[in-house]
């Protein structure tokens, strides 16, 4: 139950497994990502996330980023250059 974190904003949602997001959408079925960046691992999660009509900023493991952390401080780095 996370209902009360209805009214909290995140700037990034990271997930790992199709479960989190069932989860995700459970406790708030209308969400919406606006300009929640989300980062996932492994390509069923990433299918998932996209089935549900998200975005996906940040992926892992790829051959440049093999580990999550690896993606996210790639993402950071780009993202503070602006």
């Amino acid at each position: 139950e996370l209902s009360d974190l209805e009214n909290v904003f995140y700037d990034c949602l990271v997930f790992y497994s199709p479960a989190g997001i069932d989860s995700l959408f459970k406790n708030f079925p209308d969400f919406k990502q606006k300009d929640t960046r989300i980062a996932v691992f492994g390509a069923i999660t990433k299918k998932t996330v996209e089935e549900k009509g998200l975005k996906v900023d940040i992926y892992a493991p790829s051959p440049k980023f093999p580990s999550m952390t690896m993606a996210l401080d790639n993402y950071i780095a780009k993202a503070n250059k602006r």
